[in-house]
């Protein structure tokens, strides 16, 4: 198994998950809620249009009907006064005929004719004129045709009036026009007869000719310019169809203009609408409602988020708070039965408090076990701990009736090596981990209890010491101890001063490698001459040294012993293993030769 927490990705969260299927399931809503929404604003916009254009034909009707009828007069005029003037050539009973005219329709307050040839041989006011002071006149024999313009100053009544020019003809060719002058103080200064502010909310109803030239406006000529539609040449609206549209004019707002004919061809009206009227606000509130479907799928996923962060998210959070609380406190969270948890939050809940009670018993168990199996296998240790004692008591009963030197060395050795084995146990027992021993401080009680007797064969010893701490397992630690004390004794027993000094010296020493390696080391100082067998150092048989042959390899390491100039060294250098349970141990009798 891998160690190593490898790289996990988040999940995405409850909410995440929700919101994303809930987009998919309103995106084909969606999909049909905005082009249905598309659909109902282009009829909203047609209808809406057509409703202004009506409107605004509706608030131009009084004039509608005033240049209609001063088109209607000067027909008439050319008609019957015309025809007179062109076969008589009586210019003052054409100006009587004029003047007649306008006593009777007070609706008018200039008229004239212009002959084809470019004169005006009579007119209302009773004299010719001269064609020169009319330059408007002039442009209509360029282009002859009806016509209206505006003329805020004229030059008999010397005020603004509109003029409207109907062409009239004899034996079917072009005689002449018939000029009318109408006073702009008669169009109406208020909206549509019949008509309420609140019906017909408008801001302004102009006219136009069609040249695009202002004729008219209900709110005066002077404050009409900066209400008109700033990029828009007025002339394009004539002659094309009506039409309502929304615009920026020239004073920076956004306003609603309808365009319908008045006089097709010759007199437009242009209608300002102001936003508070329902159709006008058809045209400019397109916005918003294609903006409805992105509201609707905004409202659904808030709603849904904050059901499902209340009901679950919410419950789910406290309920990981309390496992997480648990999992490092070991303590079971008060249970606290809350109404507003659904009921299958609420039987989660449950199941994690009868789970943690059940661990906190399963371990209570495991704790209890485990502390009577520790108690009862340092009861083990201390036991044969006692037991080896007692042996080692009975041998040095037997060691003091033995009558032999040889008999009392060999049980020597035998008792040293059993006091090695109760050192090793009482360790264990003392020791709270039981899977684990320092080394460290079993050899240096070891090699204390072997150096009690500091003199061998009458000649003093010193022993140095240096024992590092290394944790080993108890397999590896029973033959470490036993290898030591064999090796221990041989050097204690065969050490001999060096060259030059008077006492032998015994060196112990025990480190740790790096990389799980350890190493045990024990020389002593040997005046031996070289052509001496080293073996006769070792007791008779050499038992001590297939020993600790035997030992270096029941620890698995490697053994080097010899002599190196004047020291005798015994060099085992082994791998630390880690603990494992006895039933995966394998079954293995160490090569160690009969007693």
């Amino acid at each position: 198994m891998n160690d190593k927490a490898g790289l996990r990705l988040r999940p995405m969260g409850l909410a995440a998950r929700m919101i994303l299927f809930l987009t998919l399931a309103l995106v084909p809503i969606g999909v049909v809620a905005y082009f249905q929404t598309a659909k109902l604003q282009q009829e909203t916009r047609l209808r809406s249009q057509l409703s202004l254009v009506a409107l605004t034909e509706a608030a131009a009707l009084g004039e509608r009907e005033t240049i209609l009828r001063a088109q209607g007069g000067a027909q008439a005029l050319g008609a019957t006064v015309g025809q007179e003037l062109v076969v008589r050539a009586d210019p003052e009973i054409c100006s009587a005929r004029l003047a007649s005219y306008l006593a009777a329709s007070p609706g008018y307050s200039f008229a004239t004719f212009v002959t084809a040839d470019g004169r005006m041989p009579c007119s209302s006011a009773g004299s010719e004129l001269d064609i020169a002071d009319f330059p408007r006149v002039q442009s209509l024999l360029e282009h002859p045709g009806a016509a209206a313009w505006l003329n805020p100053n004229g030059p008999l009544s010397h005020r603004s009036v509109i003029v409207v020019a109907e062409p009239f003809f004899l034996g079917g060719e072009l005689a002449g026009h018939v000029l009318l002058s109408v006073p702009s103080a008669l169009l109406p200064r208020t909206q549509a007869p019949g008509a309420s502010q609140k019906e017909t909310p408008f801001q302004d109803i102009v006219t136009i000719n069609e040249h695009g030239e202002i004729l008219s406006s209900r709110g005066g000529l002077d404050s009409v310019d900066g209400m008109l539609p700033a990029d828009l040449d007025l002339a394009s609206l004539v002659g094309a169809r009506s039409q309502s549209f929304a615009a920026r004019s020239k004073d920076g707002e956004t306003r609603v203009y309808a365009a319908a004919p008045l006089v097709p061809g010759m007199v437009h009206a242009l209608g300002i609408w102001s936003h508070d009227n329902v159709e006008a606000q058809g045209l400019t509130v397109s916005g918003v409602a294609k903006a409805l479907p992105l509201l609707m799928w905004a409202a659904s996923v808030i709603v849904a988020f904050l059901a499902v962060n209340r009901l679950v998210i919410r419950h789910i959070k406290r309920l990981s708070r309390r496992m997480r609380s648990f999992a490092r406190t070991r303590r079971i969270p008060d249970h606290h039965t809350d109404l507003a948890v659904p009921a299958e939050v609420a039987e989660m809940e449950n199941d994690f408090l009868d789970m943690a009670d059940a661990i906190l018993r399963d371990e209570a168990q495991q704790e209890n076990a485990l502390r009577e199996k520790t108690i009862l296998l340092k009861e083990v240790h201390h036991r044969v701990k006692n037991n080896l004692q007692l042996i080692s008591s009975i041998m040095n009963m037997q060691i003091r009736q033995a009558s032999e030197a040889e008999t009392r060395l060999v049980l020597h050795r035998l008792q040293d090596r059993i006091r090695s084995l109760a050192t090793i146990h009482r360790n264990l027992y003392q020791t709270e981990d039981l899977g684990h021993v320092n080394s460290g401080v079993l050899l240096e009680e070891l090699v204390a209890q072997m150096t009690q007797m500091t003199e061998v064969n009458d000649r003093p010893v010193q022993v140095r010491t240096e024992l590092a701490h290394v944790e080993a397992v108890p397999d590896q630690a029973v033959p470490l101890s036993l290898l030591t004390a064999e090796a221990l004794t041989n050097a204690m027993k065969y050490a001999s001063p060096a060259a030059g000094q008077n006492q032998a010296d015994v060196s112990v020493r025990f480190e740790h490698e790096g990389d799980g390696r350890a190493v045990l080391e024990i020389s002593n100082s040997d005046a031996t001459p070289e052509t001496v067998d080293p073996t006769i150092r070792i007791e008779p048989k050499g038992l001590g040294s297939r020993l600790i042959q035997a030992f270096a390899t029941q620890l698995g390491g490697d053994l080097i012993q010899g002599r190196e100039g004047d020291r005798y060294r015994v060099h085992v250098t082994f791998s630390l293993k880690d603990f494992e349970p006895d039933e995966t141990l394998p079954t293995k009798v160490p090569d160690v030769p009969d007693f």
